[in-house]
C-alpha cells in the first residue's frame, strides 16, 4: 500500500497521502518526514469528526477542503478513507486519474470486514533469521536475465520489513529451507505496483530446481 501512495505523492504539488480506517488508525502513509503517525492520526480523526457531524460518512463520495495555500481530498474506500493534501497549483487531473486508479488497487487490499489480516514477516521457529512465503516469477515482471544471474528478489515493501526487522540491508541473503536446503544468493530488489509479492520471496525455475521448493513454501533467510 505504501507504494501506490507514494506514487500520488510523486505528483508534483502533492504534499502528503494517508490511508486510514474508520477509527482513524494509519494503514499506510507517503508524507513528509515533519509529519509523523501522531500528527497524520490526529489529523485522521479531525476528518473524520468533520464527516460524522455532517452526518455524510456512509454516502460520502468525494471532500475537497479548499484553503488558501492548498486543499484536503478525502475519498472512502470499504472501511478506510483516504487523504491528499495539494498545494494550490497542483495540477488536479493528474491527481484525480492518479487517485482513481490507487483506490481500484487499494480496494482489493484491504482486508474484508471480518478477514483475517495478511500475515507480517516473522522470526523463524529455532532460528535467528525472519520466514518468508516463496513466490514465483511472473514472467514479464523483471527482465529474464534475472533467473540466469541466480539472483532471488523481493519487493520494495518487503525490503524495508528485512531492513527493519535484521536493523541493516545487504546484497546478498542466506536462504534455508524447510528440508535442510539452501545457499547464499545475491538480491534484487523489484517494483511491485500490484503487491503481489508483499512479505515474499521471489524466484524463477533456476533458483526454484535449486532450492526444491514449490509456490507458498516458507523459507528462511538471513544477511550475508
Amino acid at each position: 500500500m505504501q507504494t501506490i501512495l507514494q506514487q500520488i505523492t510523486a505528483i508534483d504539488g502533492v504534499i502528503g497521502t494517508s490511508l486510514y480506517n474508520e477509527q482513524g488508525k494509519i494503514l499506510a502513509a507517503a508524507c513528509p518526514l515533519i509529519l509523523d503517525e501522531k500528527h497524520l492520526s490526529t489529523a485522521a480523526g479531525t476528518v473524520l469528526d468533520c464527516l460524522h457531524a455532517l452526518q455524510i460518512p456512509q454516502n460520502l463520495v468525494a471532500m475537497d477542503l479548499r484553503f488558501s495555500e492548498g486543499r484536503l481530498m478525502v475519498r472512502p474506500l470499504t472501511g478506510a478513507y483516504i487523504s491528499v493534501l495539494c498545494s494550490k497549483n497542483v495540477n488536479m487531473s493528474m491527481v484525480t486519474i492518479t487517485l482513481n486508479l490507487a483506490l481500484r488497487k487499494l480496494e482489493q487490499m484491504l482486508p474484508k470486514p471480518g478477514a483475517t489480516p495478511a500475515a507480517e514477516p516473522v522470526a523463524a521457529s529455532g532460528h535467528d533469521g525472519m520466514a518468508l512465503r516463496i513466490a514465483h516469477l511472473q514472467q514479464g515482471d523483471v527482465s529474464s536475465s534475472f533467473d540466469q544471474l541466480g539472483m532471488v528478489a523481493v519487493s520494495q515493501a518487503t525490503a524495508k520489513h528485512i531492513s527493519d526487522f535484521f536493523g541493516k540491508t545487504s546484497k546478498k541473503m542466506k536462504i534455508s529451507t524447510e528440508a535442510g536446503g539452501g545457499g547464499v544468493f545475491p538480491v534484487m530488489i523489484i517494483n511491485d505496483v500490484e503487491m503481489q509479492y508483499e512479505n515474499a520471496l521471489v524466484i524463477g525455475p533456476g533458483i526454484e530446481r535449486k532450492l526444491k521448493v514449490e509456490e507458498g513454501a516458507r523459507v528462511t533467510i538471513e544477511l550475508a
